[in-house]
């Protein structure tokens, strides 16, 4: 009995490590492919700024073009479609992120006079970057946009991305307004957020 189990362990290993070795196999090669690769999509999404004729605000706006596309503005700012992201309609704005504090929308951060930047100032979009703090006086969530991470950069970032964005193409996409989540009313509960887990307090 010992000896078939001992058998039977070594082909278990073995098929294991067969197995292990044939996704290996089949997997894409990641390590073979320049990492550009992956994100070339998202990256040619991001129209370029050779059409500015002024050679000083291009180069602004070019470095613009390259923090915006590092910092991963199209995840949350692309315009959904029934297929997936409209790359054609960058940054347009739509995506719908449901939290515990309610439903909020991606803001529309073309300069659309209507719908997307124009409406706003420079400084009032630079302080967005600068500390989340939105034209209305609220403060946005840094789980929703990480607002930290742009704070590490220097004024002249802040100041080639709002150019960079001014010079793309207008698209109007009117975007609703976010929706609160209901009140918690209930005096002998007290919730904490904490891992997306509710804490309750049992009534005396």
């Amino acid at each position: 009995m010992k000896k078939f189990l001992k058998w039977t362990f070594y082909i278990v290993v073995v098929l294991a490590v067969c197995g292990f070795l044939a996704f290996l196999y089949f997997i894409p090669p990641f390590f073979l492919v320049a990492p550009e690769t992956f994100s070339k999509a998202q990256n040619d999404a991001a129209p370029p700024a050779t059409g500015i004729t002024d050679q000083a605000e291009r180069a602004i706006a070019e470095h613009g073009r390259y923090l915006v596309v590092t910092a991963g503005c199209i995840g949350c700012h692309q315009m959904p479609g029934p297929q997936g992201p409209q790359f054609d309609k960058y940054l347009a704005g739509g995506v719908k992120f449901k939290t515990h504090a309610g439903t909020f929308i991606s803001r529309n951060l073309t300069p659309d006079k209507e719908t997307g930047l124009a409406r706003r100032t420079d400084d009032e979009v630079k302080r967005v970057l600068r500390s989340g703090v939105f034209p209305d006086g609220h403060v946005a969530s840094y789980r929703l946009m990480p607002w930290g991470i742009y704070t590490s950069w220097t004024e002249e970032d802040r100041h080639a991305v709002v150019v960079y964005l001014r010079h793309l193409p207008a698209i109007s996409h009117q975007i609703p307004d976010s929706i609160p989540a209901a009140a918690f009313r209930d005096p002998a509960a007290v919730e904490e957020v904490q891992g997306g887990a509710d804490y309750g307090v049992a009534k005396k």
